[in-house]
């Protein structure tokens, strides 16, 4: 507990050094630092994400992200968020529309290599049809512009910035590849049920697999710039409210410590780690 929660202090101390303008708070946000097969949701909102088949932990997470400490690496594996639901989430919130984020390394990009997808049909984007980042709502499906067997041996690190936004007011979805649009096409809404699916489709089909780290999902589009934002590196938790503006987040403070001044180092009489010293 004691070292989860002085890592978290050292990502969110880390995240506040970036100074981009906000994007919108996410629903759920997965970084991996805790390297449990229950990550947790950095926006404490209770959306756990629950890894399944074969998968770990490895040092060395986005080197552009803003937490490159630890990513997740799927051989066989997913994660599963049993509270999002994505009907009752995104489809039938406002007009349906949602982002959806990830650094991704992939390292097989043969066959279908699904980043996001639910329980039941729905949602499934990704890789697919000989290496293109793919987007689809079962029956509704396309691809963006680059292949990414043409694009990766560019990258020296191997790491791309995936992002699909769908647009439900307009039925349009993009994809947007390393903060660049990469493709745009009209989308009906999904029809699938069940809930949210980290690194596969339809009940654990179609796995994706290699690293994949700073995952986030919205219930609203973001624009290119906020797209293009998060590639450059800004936080997904840049504007959730922080009071005491020390760099973490209130909803973290109020988890972990009884008011929003014991982590500051602000208040000559707060000692978090009760070792008789004021944190001071």
């Amino acid at each position: 507990m004691k070292d989860e929660i002085l890592l978290t202090i050292a990502t969110y101390l880390a995240l506040i050094q970036i100074g981009f303008c906000e994007v919108p708070p996410p629903i759920a946000y997965y970084n991996f630092e805790n390297k449990q097969s229950s990550s947790l949701d950095r926006t404490f909102n209770g959306n756990e994400a629950t890894g399944t088949g074969n998968y770990t932990f490895t040092n060395g997470g986005a080197p552009n992200g803003t937490s490159p400490g630890t990513a997740a690496k799927l051989e066989g594996g997913h994660f599963r968020v049993p509270n999002i639901d994505i009907n009752a989430k995104i489809r039938d919130v406002n007009d349906g529309s949602y982002t959806m984020s990830a650094w991704i390394k992939p390292s097989a990009l043969n066959g279908e290599r699904y980043v996001f997808g639910q329980t039941s049909q729905g949602i499934h984007h990704g890789i697919r049809n000989g290496g293109f980042l793919h987007s689809a709502h079962w029956g509704a499906d396309w691809n963006a512009q680059t292949n990414l067997n043409d694009y990766l041996p560019q990258d020296e690190d191997g790491w791309i910035h995936a992002a699909w936004v769908y647009d439900g007011e307009n039925d349009q979805a993009l994809i947007y590849l390393d903060g660049d649009l990469d493709g745009e096409n009209i989308q009906r809404a999904q029809n699938g049920g069940g809930h949210l699916i980290i690194g596969a489709r339809n009940n654990g089909e179609g796995q994706f697999i290699g690293l994949i780290d700073e995952v986030a999902i919205w219930d609203q589009v973001l624009s290119a710039d906020e797209i293009t934002q998060l590639y450059q590196g800004e936080s997904p938790l840049s504007s959730m409210p922080d009071e005491d503006e020390d760099g973490l987040i209130d909803a973290w403070e109020q988890k972990y410590t009884v008011n929003l001044s014991d982590l500051n180092g602000k208040d000559n009489e707060s000692d978090f780690d009760k070792d008789q010293l004021t944190d001071s």
